[in-house]
């Protein structure tokens, strides 16, 4: 019994590992395909060393997260940040939730009650559906095939846009955004914004940046 019971054991840890092992193997593969899409315009050429004035509009944390994360990045690349800049960089940094599985989907209503004189009392025609409602059409979401779930996470979008006080006109504008459930806002925050920001000033194609 004791060899038994013993051997059952090690079968259980063996099998635990094994999970941990797929469960890891697996979250690698995911993080592994998650990659952020950045862009960039440029209007004027910015000299090294220019003075910018980092900024929000927005009251939320995730764009003052944003605002202290740009102002961080470009110091490291020597820029200089001040309130008295000539240059003006507006942070917009957005969080777009998904939208639920059940979201478009019908919900029924009852019809008429089919009967004789004594039941049917609203006196509809014996043709009435029972029911009313998408039952079918998937493509609008229907009670016995439902839509498919939005396979995309979170929308993070984080926009930069720099321009003169002078004249007004837009000198850089840059943007970096990431659809995924794989890794978490904080995260995408620290990887994407520095991505970004590597090519400031400068023009850049949508270009890939992986996630991890």
């Amino acid at each position: 019994m004791r060899t038994l019971l013993a051997c059952s054991a090690f079968a259980l840890l063996v099998g635990q590992s094994a999970v941990a092992e797929d469960s890891s193997a697996t979250q690698a593969s995911l993080d592994a395909n998650a990659v952020a899409i950045a862009s960039a315009t440029s209007y004027t050429p910015i000299s090294a060393g220019t003075m910018l004035d980092v900024s929000t509009a927005a009251s939320t944390q995730l764009a003052s997260n944003a605002v202290e994360l740009t102002s961080g990045t470009l110091e490291q690349h020597g820029y200089k940040i001040s309130r008295d800049a000539p240059y003006a960089l507006d942070v917009i940094a957005v969080l777009v939730r998904g939208v639920g599985q059940d979201q478009g989907v019908q919900q029924p209503t009852q019809g008429s009650v089919r009967g004789d004189e004594y039941t049917n009392a609203d006196k509809n025609p014996s043709t009435d559906p029972l029911t009313q409602g998408n039952l079918f059409d998937s493509s609008r979401g229907a009670l016995l095939t439902p839509a498919e779930p939005q396979q995309g996470g979170h929308l993070l979008r984080v926009s930069l846009s720099v321009y003169d006080r002078k004249s007004g006109l837009y000198v850089w504008r840059g943007q970096v955004e990431r659809d995924t459930l794989n890794v978490d806002v904080d995260s995408s925050m620290q990887q994407m914004v520095p991505a970004l920001l590597a090519h400031f000033g400068q023009s850049l194609p949508q270009t890939e940046v992986p996630l991890h």
